[in-house]
């Protein structure tokens, strides 16, 4: 019997990794902010999922301009491999796009992020700090949520471990995603987000 196969096209994600010297740069800017967090010098989280027992968000500021350029060479390749995502054609004319403010998450011990969407047409997360976590599935990872076809729910969990640190991942914002809590390590997990959006 002869038989095609026929796969219906979708948007996916794609995985990079930071240059060495942006990652340390942020990681130190991350920390920097953490220790303000831990004295009281700064207490104004910045996130539209602001609840209890929900990570911490502070935007990124000194290594801004670097993250912003590296960030949209990672939209380049994303296209390359995901042609189409932008083609919203719902305006009279082309828009340019624009980063959002990066942001920061810090998680502490029990901290999650629920499942939520982003603004804007890419989103990103970097990874910057995963702690050494004894128990496995699903704590401290980060998970996707979508329908297929069918529209049964679907998830593509990923699993994160150290060797993870320092890697990028861009998806569509509105692709749904969470961060499971943790439970046996007092280690902070740290990563970065932010969207790239057309600008008004």
């Amino acid at each position: 019997m002869n038989i095609e196969k026929k796969f219906l096209s979708n948007f996916g994600y794609i995985v990079a990794d930071l240059p060495k010297k942006l990652y340390n740069n942020l990681l130190n800017e991350c920390l920097s902010v953490n220790k303000k967090l831990v004295t009281g010098l700064t207490k104004n989280p910045v996130s539209g999922v602001i609840d209890e027992n929900v990570v911490s968000h502070f935007h990124i500021e000194k290594n801004e301009k670097e993250l912003t350029n590296f960030v949209f060479e990672i939209k380049n390749e994303y296209e390359k491999v995901f042609p189409g995502l932008g083609d919203i054609k719902v305006l009279t004319k082309n828009a340019n796009y624009v980063c959002s403010n990066h942001w920061t998450n810090i998680q502490k011990k029990h901290e999650f992020l629920p499942n939520h969407t982003h603004d804007g047409i890419y989103s990103y997360t970097i990874w910057m700090k995963i702690p050494k976590l004894k128990t496995g599935h699903f704590s401290g990872d980060f998970e996707f949520v979508y329908n297929d076809i069918t529209g049964r729910i679907c998830t593509q969990l990923i699993n994160l471990t150290n060797i993870d640190e320092g890697k990028i991942i861009m998806f569509p914002s509105k692709l749904p995603h969470c961060v499971y809590p943790f439970y046996d390590t007092d280690e902070l997990r740290i990563s970065i987000s932010g969207n790239i959006l057309l600008e008004n």
